[in-house]
């Protein structure tokens, strides 16, 4: 069983070998997350086993703040909350290298990605963190945790940060 270290994307980290078996994930990480993080859209985490000095990612999430329509959520959740947008955190992308696929990387990264938004939701104000799942598979694996369908689309969730354990 591997442990891992979790870093802010840089230069040192080799994204080279990278392949979680989806291009569009692939060639994020390769070409884009980078630019993305500089220009201030997200922030782009990346594991690597742990104390490997090549820095070779294993797997990455990316996350940014947002909001969302109050139409959207449930009508027993929306009944509690003000009438205006919800601040939101979203997770943009979760993969992880096909090598370490079935090992519980998937819930290392989502479980890291929770935290630093829980986080991050007590200096800045957050409702849920949001995710826009792109296939049946991802959406079971966030329904797993919790997740659930925000009315609008039933492949878009939301966890409510309340219920992200301390």
């Amino acid at each position: 069983m591997h442990r891992f270290e979790f870093h802010l994307l840089d230069k040192s980290f080799d994204r080279t070998s990278f392949d979680c078996g989806n291009i569009l994930l692939n060639s994020y990480l390769m070409t884009r997350a980078r630019q993305a993080q500089t220009k201030g859209f997200n922030r782009t985490y990346v594991a690597i086993i742990e104390g490997d000095s090549e820095k070779v990612v294993q797997g990455f999430y990316a996350i940014s703040m947002g909001q969302i329509d109050l139409s959207v959520l449930p009508e027993e959740t929306i009944k509690s909350l003000p009438k205006h947008p919800v601040p939101v955190g979203r997770i943009g992308r979760l993969a992880v290298n096909k090598s370490m696929q079935g090992k519980g990387l998937g819930q290392e990264l989502l479980v890291n990605a929770l935290n630093r938004i829980r986080d991050a939701s007590k200096a800045i104000g957050a409702f849920a963190v949001v995710v826009d799942t792109k296939d049946d598979s991802a959406k079971k694996f966030y329904e797993k945790f919790g997740f659930i369908a925000l009315t609008n689309d039933p492949m878009s969730l939301y966890l409510p940060i309340e219920s992200i354990p301390e």
